[in-house]
C-alpha cells in the first residue's frame, strides 16, 4: 500500500485523550495539502471498539496497536505525529523500536516525530492546571464565577483561545470514550529515557502554544528523555493547546516543513 504523495512521507497522527476521537485532528488535512495523513481512532473511542475490560488498556498495549496497524498498511517510512496524550504515545513508541535493536528491516522506519502540547510528567501537570484555575479564579472576569463560567475562562484562555469551542473539536470531547479517559487513565505516566545501549530515536520537534497549560517547564522535560542528538522546541505565539485551531495557517506551516526536513 502506498501512502507516499510527492514523494513526501505520510504522517501517522496520534491523538490525545486517552480516548478523544482522531476527527479534532482532520484539519490537518486542510493545512499539510500535499502529504497523506493516517487517521485512527485508538482502542476505546471513536471507530474503533470499547471493551469494557480495564485489564486490555495501557499506554504499552497502544504502542502495540501502533506497530500492528503499521504493518497492516504496509506502511514502510513514515513521519509521527502526536498531540496531547498523541505526543507521549509517539514518544513511548520511538522509545520501544530504539529498543528493539536489530529488528526487521521491513519494519516500518520513523523518518522523524512532531509532539504537539505532550507533558512529560502527568502529575506535574495536573498541578498546573489546578495553578492556572486558581489564578484565573482571582481576576477581575474569573472572581464570583460560577464553575461553569470558569472552566468556560479557562478553555479560552489555556485550552482554545477562540470565542467558540470549535464544533469538530467539542464533538471529540463530546463523543470521547468512557473506560480509559483523560488523565487519570494515565495518572502515574512519567517520561524516562530509554535505557543505555538503545539506538537512536529520530529527530523529533516539541511544540506548545504560548498559553498551553502544559507549560515550558513541562515542555522542556523532554531534553532529559529522548536520546536524539536532534530536538527542536517551538512555541506557537498566540496560541494554547489547540493552535491546530487557533492559528491553522502557522501551525500546518511547521508542522509540514519540519518532515519536509527529514523526507
Amino acid at each position: 500500500m502506498s501512502l507516499s504523495s510527492q514523494q513526501s512521507a505520510p504522517i501517522v497522527a496520534l491523538h490525545g485523550g486517552p480516548s478523544v476521537p482522531s476527527n479534532y485532528l482532520y484539519p490537518l488535512e486542510d493545512v499539510v495539502p500535499y502529504r497523506s495523513i493516517v487517521f485512527y481512532d485508538q482502542l476505546g473511542c471513536g471507530k474503533s471498539d470499547e471493551p469494557k475490560d480495564i485489564s486490555l488498556y495501557s499506554i504499552e498495549d497502544s504502542v502495540e496497536d501502533l506497530k500492528k496497524l503499521l504493518k497492516k498498511l504496509g506502511v514502510r517510512k513514515f513521519h509521527l505525529y502526536g498531540q496531547s496524550y498523541g505526543g507521549i504515545l509517539a514518544f513511548e513508541y520511538m522509545k520501544s523500536v530504539a529498543c528493539s535493536s536489530g529488528g526487521d528491516e521491513n519494519d516500518a522506519k520513523c523518518l522523524s516525530a512532531i509532539l504537539s502540547s505532550a507533558p512529560t510528567n502527568v502529575q506535574e501537570i495536573e498541578k498546573q492546571f489546578a495553578k492556572l484555575l486558581d489564578e484565573l479564579s482571582k481576576t477581575t472576569e474569573g472572581q464570583n464565577a460560577t464553575e461553569e463560567r470558569l472552566e468556560e475562562l479557562f478553555r479560552t484562555t489555556h485550552q482554545c483561545r477562540m470565542p467558540e469551542m470549535p464544533e469538530m473539536l467539542a464533538d471529540a470531547y463530546a463523543n470521547a470514550g468512557s473506560i480509559w479517559r483523560g488523565t487519570d487513565a494515565i495518572a502515574d505516566y512519567a517520561a524516562e529515557p530509554p535505557p543505555e545501549g538503545a539506538d537512536r530515536m529520530p529527530s523529533s520537534l516539541v511544540m506548545r502554544g504560548e498559553h498551553d497549560f502544559v507549560d515550558e517547564e513541562s515542555i522542556n522535560g523532554w531534553k532529559d528523555v529522548f536520546n536524539t542528538k536532534f530536538l527542536r522546541y517551538k512555541t506557537l505565539g498566540g496560541c494554547s493547546h489547540h493552535g491546530l485551531f487557533e492559528n491553522p495557517t502557522l501551525y500546518g506551516k511547521v508542522v509540514d516543513s519540519f518532515c519536509s526536513e527529514y523526507d
